[in-house]
């Protein structure tokens, strides 16, 4: 990689560092001794001291950045980088210009970027605002939710983030790209919580979103000349989005950046479509394995334009993000080409890696104007997938449409995927498969034997180079990586590579990390892998009651595209998108691992599928309308309790010989009916949308008819399952019975209900069960039977998890 682009990637990233030295100072008035000014923020004096400390060969680079807020007191070797970083840092801010506050009244800590969107961007009240604990990065309640205490005095929170970030830096890594992607690691898990400005502005982008993007336009303004750059910074200070007359508004207006998008298209089909229910420990190797595939494809990217991870904006969910300079469009059609002609040869035309790109002008950077580029990098990426393979031109039909060389053969299909384009092998270690093809079996040898024990993977980097079809690890290894599962860190990395990524998939005991004889960057990267060790009909016996089924849940955030198109409105800022982005995946990827281990449910969920905004689960029916609920509930927690932002799930169930792809289509179409029926923030159970509000009442009702029907010695009160019939038929008279508003009209299936219902808490033994059934009478009196449909689902819900299982028992 350009020494160029490396040098600025590493002053974008360092350019505010003293920022958190600053805070940490036992007077953080005055610079610390030995450091120079020269006209610049006393924060500068704390950069220069910071980086000080590093490794010998790296601070050149770094003290360029120090004078960004004054370039011409820079030396004179180090006045174009200090000119290029002083340039990214406006763009990537898009120059600040919130409500103008007095200075201190923020604390020194993070607003959550929810409180940015919608209308709640309007509030700039201090007391009104949610903010962040100042704490390392870690799945912890207290560590990432918003709501916590202001600070008066946040010194020893920031030495505490300080010393972390100092232990990193100065850890000579002798490979500049390796020592970069370390940095940038080492600045997510230490200044995520930091705000980047505090005075005068609200603190809503944390020094780390700040400080990547900063880096990204650094490395993408690195070859321009350096008297563009001086005129754009100069056109930039004089007013910015003024729009100044002659050559500098011809210079604001041309392309200083590329917005590149990358979707993985059939990712969902295939982790879904799996013909066998038995194949689990292929399931999950198979979900890992995108994972992998979305790194290595983004990292092949990366290679061929010359970036390093920096410019990395989002990547997870089979999606990535990637800012480049302008001129790295003339190398997108042949890049393009390469990838189709990898995935082609390994997968078919099953997956297809979509790319798109927009133009972005110095003035797109301007706070509001980002959006419309966001936009437009989609709508390429969507015309991508309209025309798939037309980056090959006349060699796509000999790739996509020549007759197969295998097929046709029922003895050669691989019993778990259906595929019978790969040679197959008898195969009965695992849950009674007959046959399997090598790309299965390698979802199972290579990644779901070791992936539930493992809590790091290294991932290799070398030239990529061709190999066979066969194994998941064949692909990988023609875009360039390699993998290695490790189980904690006494292990070590034997990986033939060139340089290693080391992804902490949860928080790393004390901070250690495996060890490794080659340059190595760590970096956190949360995987919810969840995965019970019993087969799918293992948990189907793990039901409580007798209707042995497993539950299925899709669910994602409403309007997700919307949100990064309009919700930050006129805030919309590259740094703020860049956190938008954060607090989205750390929510999906990280947190969504300890939802689903709570209350035991890490031995009973999968987690097939979370990344970006959305999920895919499935574990013993009886728990997953709980678990659903939890993660919308704690949704709203993590977004400060945002009206604008929830989420929708669908579920569906899945049992008997029901294949998986046929279960996760019927998730999906509950997911798109409570989107559709409620206007979305809504879960569609049993076949009905609820809105969450409205479940939580529901999911009442079921616990006071479980407790009525439940035997005495469980702990209930031994009553009769007549109740729950008498319920169920009681909804649907009602639903016969309503008028063109929907609104339930009254008759004699009212006056009947409630005699039903009378007549069974006379005939009931014992005064609380009378008492527990006329108490539901009354309600449902009380309200004018306005919520049935809830007693209704109640009952059913209690039928299914208290009744025996007949055959097929119908839903």
């Amino acid at each position: 990689m350009d020494d160029n682009v490396l040098n600025a990637a590493l002053a974008g990233l360092l350019h505010d560092v003293g920022k958190m030295e600053q805070r940490a100072a036992d007077d953080p008035r005055f610079p610390p001794a030995g450091t120079e000014r020269e006209g610049q923020p006393v924060h500068a004096a704390f950069t220069q001291a910071f980086i000080d400390g590093l490794p010998e060969r790296y601070r050149p680079a770094g003290r360029a950045g120090v004078y960004h807020h004054n370039p011409q007191a820079s030396p004179a070797e180090d006045k174009h980088l200090s000119e290029l970083v002083a340039l990214a840092d406006k763009l990537s801010a898009g120059e600040r210009a919130d409500v103008p506050q007095e200075t201190g009244a923020f604390p020194r800590q993070l607003v959550t970027i929810f409180d940015r969107i919608g209308e709640r961007r309007k509030e700039v009240a201090s007391e009104k605002l949610h903010f962040l604990p100042l704490r390392p990065l870690a799945l912890e309640h207290e560590a990432i939710f918003p709501g916590a205490e202001r600070k008066k005095d946040s010194r020893d929170d920031y030495i505490v983030l300080r010393d972390f970030l100092r232990a990193e830096a100065r850890r000579d890594i002798p490979d500049p790209q390796t020592y970069v992607e370390n940095l940038l690691g080492a600045l997510q898990q230490a200044a995520w919580c930091v705000p980047s400005a505090y005075y005068h502005s609200i603190p809503d982008v944390s020094l780390y979103d700040h400080a990547r993007m900063t880096a990204a336009l650094a490395v993408c303004l690195a070859g321009r000349p350096a008297e563009e750059i001086k005129v754009l910074l100069e056109a930039v200070e004089r007013g910015f989005w003024g729009r100044p007359e002659g050559s500098d508004t011809e210079l604001l207006e041309k392309p200083v950046a590329l917005l590149v998008g990358g979707d993985i298209s059939g990712v969902q089909d295939f982790i879904y479509t799996i013909a066998s229910k038995g194949a689990a420990k292929t399931l999950r190797g198979r979900s890992f394995y995108l994972q992998l595939l979305t790194e290595a494809a983004l990292r092949f990217v990366l290679r061929e334009l010359g970036l390093p991870y920096t410019n990395v904006i989002y990547s997870g969910g089979g999606n990535f993000f990637v800012l480049a300079p302008a001129e790295a469009k003339e190398k997108l059609p042949a890049l393009r080409a390469k990838l189709s002609r990898i995935l082609l040869k390994h997968h078919g035309a099953a997956l297809y890696l979509a790319l798109g790109y927009a133009e972005i002008p110095a003035m797109g950077f301007k706070a509001g104007e980002l959006p419309k580029h966001w936009s437009a990098m989609y709508k390429a990426i969507q015309q991508a997938k309209q025309q798939r393979y037309s980056e090959l031109g006349e060699e796509a039909y000999e790739l996509v449409f020549a007759p197969p060389k295998l097929g046709g053969n029922p003895d050669g299909t691989c019993s778990v995927c259906d595929d019978d384009q790969r040679p197959v092998e008898e195969w009965d270690e695992w849950e009674g498969q007959k046959r399997i093809c090598s790309l299965c079996r390698s979802f199972a040898d290579e990644i779901g034997k070791q992936l539930p024990q493992s809590h790091f993977v290294a991932l290799g980097w070398n030239d990529p180079q061709e190999y066979p079809r066969g194994k998941a690890s064949d692909a990988l290894a023609e875009l360039g990586m390699t993998f290695q599962l490790l189980k904690d860190a006494r292990d070590s990395v034997t990986l033939p590579a060139k340089r290693v990524t080391l992804w902490a998939l949860d928080d790393p005991k004390d901070g250690k990390y495996p060890s490794a004889s080659i340059p190595t960057a760590h970096t956190l990267r949360y995987v919810t892998n969840q995965v019970p060790p019993e087969t799918f009909d293992d948990l189907e016996a793990k039901v409580a009651g007798g209707f042995k089924k497993l539950g299925v849940i899709r669910l994602d955030v409403d309007d997700v595209g919307i949100l990064f198109k309009d919700g930050l409105a006129e805030n919309a800022t590259l740094s703020r998108l860049a956190a938008l982005s954060f607090q989205l995946s750390l929510f999906f990827e990280g947190w969504m691992k300890e939802i689903c281990a709570e209350d035991g449910r890490d031995a009973l969920v999968y987690t097939v599928y979370t990344g970006g905004d959305d999920a895919f689960m499935l574990g013993p029916w009886d728990v997953m309308p709980a678990l659903a609920q939890d993660i919308a509930s704690q949704f709203g927690e993590y977004t400060g309790g945002h009206p604008d932002l929830h989420m929708s799930t669908g579920m569906s169930f899945i049992g008997g010989k029901y294949p998986i792809y046929q279960a996760a289509d019927d998730a999906h179409e509950a997911l798109e009916a409570a989107k559709k029926v409620l206007g979305k923030d809504a879960f569609n159970f049993l076949g009905k949308s609820w809105k969450w509000a409205v479940f939580e009442s529901l999911r009442r009702k079921s616990e006071r008819l479980e407790k009525i029907v439940t035997r005495e010695n469980d702990g209930g009160l031994s009553g009769s399952q007549s109740i729950l019939h008498q319920l169920q038929q009681l909804a649907e008279d009602a639903e016969q019975h309503t008028d063109r508003k929907f609104r339930h009209v009254w008759g004699r299936w009212m006056w009947l209900g409630a005699y039903q219902l009378f007549r069974l808490a006379n005939l009931s033994k014992g005064d609380a069960l009378k008492s527990a059934i006329s108490n539901i009478k009354d309600d449902l009196e009380s309200s004018n039977y306005s919520d049935i449909s809830q007693w209704g689902a109640a009952a059913r819900w209690i039928q299914l998890k208290t009744r025996k299982l007949m055959k097929e028992e119908p839903l």
